[in-house]
């Protein structure tokens, strides 16, 4: 086999540069052909194909991947074949990147391998959740429904994170405005009042002291406080990247209050809906769960998940299991035990994941609907109580007058 960089044209005349693999250049050029080109010029080349393949750490929006995901659902649903309607969605692609990926896609399974497998030469934009459904698609010869299945839950993933954005971008607007007049009244507007103390003499009252101390302390020492926070956020990145660091941080964020509550939902309602279309799509119990394990986002519910996939290879019930970890709602658990028990589990898990969708979205109005007004009043107790220490000498000064 020799690897070959080629230049051909499409059907619009328009020029197309690659790489491929092939035993001579008849059949490079049968090759091309059967990809729709027409090819002008080629090389043999050096380089490793390795190398010259589209680069494996491309990525591509989660918008473009929930379209692409769509787009060919439709097309083989419709009796497209497979590599007809990869050539479909090379001719339609929205930018040269997609192109470049599906074009190398449908090369890799004209050239024996299947769409898993090409799939994965793109790990930054097919995950191993996007590859094993597509495996189980194939296997079962069901590929159409399941693309459709898995387009769904990329795009509710996607709603999800665009919901958490949204809520939370008001507080985080207040807050900043709240540190920037803090740092504001005491860099600039503190130094202003200070001689008009120190001339008077008197004691001043204790919420000027400790202000006016305050004040001198991030004017004096500024590059160290900066040098702090630099390092401990270094030191915690580090940190949370280790497994017992990731493991701590990982529980700690579930032991807050409010915030915790909201990001339990948001894990198991990950599990739930990977799980239940992993499921669906004809992928084994065990499977399943192990593939389920690696969405959820957060590595205490992970090996919470870890020991009820261990628990059910050694024949203990799911609905057990689960409860055994200690991390899953009581209702919850008994709806998975009843579908277990009626061997209606796939139905149950349906249930499941609209119970999350409804419980999550009002976890995320609530929690930050209550966080603006905590926002708007402790803004008003620091900006308020800076301002009192400041004017609390001048009610004296007036008094003594």
């Amino acid at each position: 086999m020799q690897n070959y960089s080629y230049t051909a044209r499409d059907g619009k005349g328009k020029i197309v540069k690659g790489f491929m693999l092939a035993e001579d250049e008849i059949a490079l050029a049968n090759k091309i052909s059967y990809l729709g080109y027409f090819l002008t010029s080629y090389k043999v080349s050096k380089e490793s194909s390795e190398k010259q393949t589209y680069s494996r750490s491309v990525k591509l929006k989660p918008k473009e991947i929930v379209q692409l995901t769509y787009q060919l659902s439709t097309l083989l649903d419709a009796g497209l074949p497979l590599l007809d309607g990869l050539k479909n969605l090379t001719q339609d692609a929205s930018n040269e990147r997609i192109k470049k990926i599906v074009d190398d896609i449908r090369y890799k399974i004209e050239s024996g391998g299947s769409l898993k497998e090409a799939m994965a030469h793109y790990p930054a934009v097919f995950s191993k959740l996007y590859q094993a459904l597509v495996g189980a698609g194939e296997s079962t010869g069901n590929l159409p429904e399941t693309l459709n299945d898995l387009a769904q839950l990329l795009e509710w993933q996607m709603d999800l994170r665009s919901k958490i954005k949204e809520a939370a971008t008001y507080p985080i607007i207040l807050f900043s405005v709240m540190v920037g007049v803090v740092v504001l009244l005491v860099v600039k507007v503190i130094p202003t009042f200070e001689p008009m103390f120190a001339d008077v003499g008197a004691m001043l009252p204790l919420p000027t002291q400790i202000v006016l101390s305050f004040s001198h302390f991030i004017r004096d020492f500024w590059f160290l406080i900066i040098v702090f926070f630099a390092a401990v956020f270094f030191g915690g990145t580090v940190y949370s990247k280790t497994e017992k660091g990731r493991y701590n941080f990982d529980s700690l964020k579930l032991n807050m209050p409010l915030v915790g509550e909201l990001l339990r939902k948001i894990s198991l309602s990950r599990f739930a809906h990977t799980f239940n279309i992993c499921f669906e799509a004809g992928i084994s119990l065990l499977a399943s769960l192990e593939i389920a394990q690696g969405t959820v986002g957060n590595a205490r519910i992970e090996k919470a998940i870890k020991k009820a996939t261990e628990s059910v290879n050694v024949g203990e019930k799911l609905g057990v299991s689960l409860q055994m970890t200690g991390e899953f709602p009581p209702m919850v658990l008994r709806m998975i035990s009843v579908g277990e028990q009626s061997g209606a589990l796939p139905q149950t898990l349906d249930k499941v994941c609209k119970f999350y969708d409804k419980e999550v979205t009002s976890t995320i109005k609530s929690i930050f609907a209550l966080f603006e007004p905590i926002m708007i009043i402790v803004m008003g107790v620091v900006v308020g109580g800076i301002a009192l220490a400041i004017f609390l000498p001048m009610f004296q000064m007036a008094q003594m007058v």
